[in-house]
């Protein structure tokens, strides 16, 4: 019988939980770590160059350089109910004042009930009808806020604004519908652009004009939608995160997802 393949050798923050020394750990935090390890492997290499993690249980986007940390922003992901999926993309630019495509649950929810009875209020609010299809015009009430990722990928999901910012101080934000939320949003994209672009800069554009604008990256930007339980922190001090979608009983080790329809479906 041939020998199984050796694991591949792990780098960035994978290389700094590999080094950790999990003897003295809780049971908890030693299931954390191997299950997050695991995933690590499942991952494959990571890229060379600029590349974003978003860790849902840590509800955070990091923005990585090879190795070396660059940023990072709070995030708001998934409910237990609604989970954000793992998987690996590629974003190509940003995309600002998009139009939000309401999907077909949300509709039955709740927007396609406000078009049929209160059609003033839900155009004041930016929605369009047109047969069945629901939409969202840019604006200030657009549930994608000023700006997303152009971000395309199999399940829908996308990395965007949000209107409603004050979710950000929560300390638990397992709160969408599978979408990935991002703090500081325009910030965000000026630091994925580099300069010219800034904060003001994007900020002077969405509010000068309500037309969608894509504006793409000088290289895109791979992308890793990942599940750690187990990181080491800015001090190097290990963090073991709520196990929010209980994988780690069963160390479910998978960087796909069945597909989701979800609240920030792309246009």
């Amino acid at each position: 019988m041939p020998a199984p393949p050796p694991a591949q050798a792990l780098s960035g923050p994978a290389a700094q939980l590999q080094a950790v020394d999990t003897r003295a750990l809780s049971p908890r935090a030693r299931t954390a770590v191997a299950a997050s390890l695991a995933r690590w492997q499942a991952l494959g290499p990571l890229p060379v160059g600029r590349w974003l993690l978003v860790n849902i249980p840590a509800y955070e986007i990091r923005l990585f350089d090879g190795a070396v940390e660059q940023a990072r922003w709070r995030a708001i992901i998934g409910k237990p109910k609604t989970p954000t999926p793992t998987f690996r993309g590629v974003a190509g630019g940003v995309i600002l004042n998009p139009w939000w495509e309401v999907p077909a649950s949300i509709v039955a929810e709740s927007v396609g009930r406000l078009v049929a009875r209160n059609p003033r209020r839900a155009a004041a609010q930016g929605y369009v009808r047109e047969g069945n299809r629901y939409r969202q015009r840019p604006g200030p009430d657009n549930q994608l806020g000023l700006m997303k990722l152009d971000f395309r990928n199999a399940y829908s999901v996308g990395i965007h604004d949000t209107p409603s910012r004050q979710l950000f101080e929560r300390e638990k934000r397992a709160l969408s519908h599978g979408c990935i939320r991002v703090d500081d949003a325009l910030g965000f994209a000026a630091t994925l652009l580099g300069p010219p672009a800034s904060r003001d800069s994007l900020h002077t554009v969405v509010n000068t004009s309500r037309d969608t604008q894509t504006v793409p990256f000088a290289q895109p930007i791979p992308v890793f939608v990942g599940y750690f339980t187990a990181e080491l922190g800015s001090d190097g001090s290990l963090l073991v995160h709520d196990d929010i979608y209980r994988k780690d009983a069963g160390q479910t080790v998978t960087i796909v997802a069945p597909a989701v329809e979800d609240a920030c479906a792309s246009e």
